[in-house]
């Protein structure tokens, strides 16, 4: 199954979403049983094949969200703190010592753009994060208050604009993952290199909600 898995999430990104499929009518398109389907994907992937539908269609419900409800929801959310030190906007949800360092790594076309960087319950940001970051900074960026427990480290670069509604479609921004699950605080103090790429057709929804965190930071660098 996991040779044939970008096939598989690309069908379910592009044809299940829209014609309702549930996750056995997928496992029976691709000729699996039900159950087995859904371990072996999860097994693979990270993530069930619910939680992977679930987001698609929350992020298709963003995108077809009307301008006036789209202002409303980028004020909901609070739980951010602004360094104007080094115009980065930090969100965390306790106060802790555990860190670790990142390092983002950007295709030799970078534009200039706003890079998130946060740790996640799963490889879908489709949360707010345990401890995040949004920065103009490629080096020497620190997630700070991490608390214990098991996270993934993912990144994603939103291109800069005057419009804000534009921050809320996220299909097309770069992104990166590490690898390996991190445990904290065993991994606390360590340094993390991210190398941002193009989206794929089988990548997860970004359906974090940064709006609090982009409203602060386009404040400073705009």
């Amino acid at each position: 199954m996991k040779t044939k898995m970008p096939e598989m999430l690309s069908f379910i990104s592009e044809e299940a979403v829209s014609r309702k499929m549930t996750s056995e009518e997928i496992a029976a398109h691709f000729g699996y049983d039900k159950h087995h389907f859904s371990r072996k994907f999860k097994e693979i992937n990270g993530f069930s094949v619910v939680e992977f539908l679930s987001s698609l269609k929350v992020e298709k419900a963003i995108i077809g969200l009307d301008e006036e409800k789209k202002v409303l929801d980028l004020q909901e959310h609070s739980g951010f703190e602004n360094d104007n030190k080094d115009k980065s906007v930090a969100h965390f949800q306790e106060k802790n010592h555990s860190f670790c360092t990142v390092t983002i790594d950007v295709p030799d076309e970078f534009e200039k753009c706003i890079i998130f960087i946060g740790v996640f319950h799963t490889l879908i940001p489709n949360h707010m994060p345990i401890a995040g970051l949004a920065t103009k900074n490629l080096i020497g960026n620190q997630l700070k208050n991490i608390p214990s427990g098991d996270y993934y480290l993912l990144a994603f670069a939103i291109s800069q604009s005057n419009n804000i509604l534009s921050y809320f479609n996220l299909s097309n921004s770069l992104r990166g993952k590490e690898d390996k699950r991190l445990s904290f605080p065993k991994c606390s103090g360590h340094h993390y290199t991210i190398k941002l790429r193009e989206p794929i057709p089988e990548d997860p929804p970004i359906l974090a909600n940064v709006g609090k965190l982009l409203i602060s930071c386009l404040k400073n660098t705009i």
